[in-house]
């Protein structure tokens, strides 16, 4: 085990945000200057070591600490634990100790208390349940992490749809649909930012050479796995290996193959196979989140079909740290706050012109920069 490794052991909530504050405090010409992702960061440890729990969450906290904070001035030894595995109408479902599961409505005390989110509650949530007599979710248990985007139809509202994640399932078509790389780039940015692990299958080897993009990815780190779904072909066996036991989120564009690519994992799961749009985009087949027992004893949290995945929340800066090729790089740039854009003497710009930053690369990190955050003005 590293040193890092060690350091934080047993301490999961206190474990440093992918090393941002550690990059930005290298990557600084100005040690005194702290940007916003390493102030939120910087805050939620401040909250932690200093927790006054009646006191109200003010606008500098992340949307995870303020969930904790309500969480902990929620918490009390009555009530049966349980866990949110979906959600049906108005109601929450919730499963038992024993496996079964239980629809409860949420206490109205506990409704809208966190501003600037779609959603109070998600998939991977620890509640407590009391019988007054019908089932309500009375208390909530802090969250060790969740992963959160913008939300498709009002930017200015973040919505969670997961909490308590051990690795985020990044599904990517090497064909029908085409592969878009642009996607597995803003999930792995996504997955940074929430300090979950993340996993990319390239899907539909048969119909395509991915051994190219699969290199790439592994340059950066992340484990990457070529199958074929539908055949139950590729690296399954590893890949079953390598979740065993945890808690996964599935995630990516309709029509890639998560659901044959589930049942090929978990032949006892039965996911939902949807049909291809002619026009390559896949048509939704799974309506709402949901959270599944596997009989490794991991949880599967199957997402709705998105098309579209916004970062949101960082500045130019924070991405390119987020992104290991880029943020190599970044310390050569002339100007410390350097968003790879526009500036002079830019190294990231360089080394993507010199071929040592993958195009596809460079190109995700512009158009989250462009498309999903306000650019900086020249």
């Amino acid at each position: 085990m590293s040193g890092d490794e060690s350091k934080y052991k047993g301490r999961e909530r206190h474990h440093p945000r992918s090393g941002l504050g550690r990059l930005r405090a290298a990557n600084s010409k100005d040690t005194a200057r702290v940007g916003g992702w390493e102030a939120r960061a910087e805050d939620d440890a401040f909250l932690e070591r200093h927790a006054d729990h009646g006191r109200r969450s003010h606008g500098g906290e992340s949307l995870l600490a303020r969930f904790n904070r309500l969480a902990q001035g929620t918490q009390a030894p009555t009530g049966e634990p349980a866990e949110i595995c979906g959600f049906q109408g108005r109601q929450v479902v919730v499963r038992r100790a024993d496996g079964s599961e239980l629809l409860c409505e949420i206490r109205s005390v506990l409704k809208k208390q966190v501003a600037g989110v779609k959603n109070l509650l998600c998939v991977g949530d620890r509640v407590r349940v009391e019988f007054v007599p019908e089932p309500v979710i009375s208390a909530l248990e802090p969250r060790r992490n969740q992963l959160e985007r913008a939300d498709s139809h009002n930017r200015a509202l973040i919505h969670v749809f997961a909490a308590n994640i051990d690795v985020l399932v990044i599904v990517a078509a090497l064909k029908e649909p085409d592969l878009k790389r642009g996607l597995i780039d803003r999930y792995l940015v996504l997955a940074a930012a929430c300090d979950i692990p993340a996993v990319v299958i390239l899907n539909k080897a048969d119909l395509a050479d991915g051994h190219e993009d699969a290199a790439l990815y592994r340059s950066l780190g992340a484990p990457v796995f070529l199958t074929v779904g539908n055949l139950g072909a590729g690296d399954l066996e590893p890949l079953r290996e390598h979740l065993r036991g945890k808690t996964c989120v599935v995630c990516g564009q309709s029509g890639v193959g998560k659901s044959s690519l589930i049942n090929a994992l978990h032949p006892g799961f039965k996911a939902r196979i949807g049909v291809v749009a002619e026009e390559g985009h896949g048509r939704h087949t799974t309506t709402s989140a949901r959270s599944e027992l596997l009989p490794d004893g991991g949880r599967l949290v199957d997402t709705p079909g998105i098309r579209e995945c916004a970062v949101t929340g960082l500045t130019p800066l924070d991405v390119a740290l987020l992104m290991p090729d880029l943020a190599a790089f970044h310390p050569k740039c002339r100007f410390a706050d350097c968003s790879h854009l526009h500036e002079p003497d830019c190294a990231v710009y360089a080394a993507a012109e010199d071929g040592q930053i993958a195009v596809s690369r460079f190109e995700s990190y512009r158009s989250i920069i462009q498309e999903d955050l306000v650019e900086r003005p020249s």
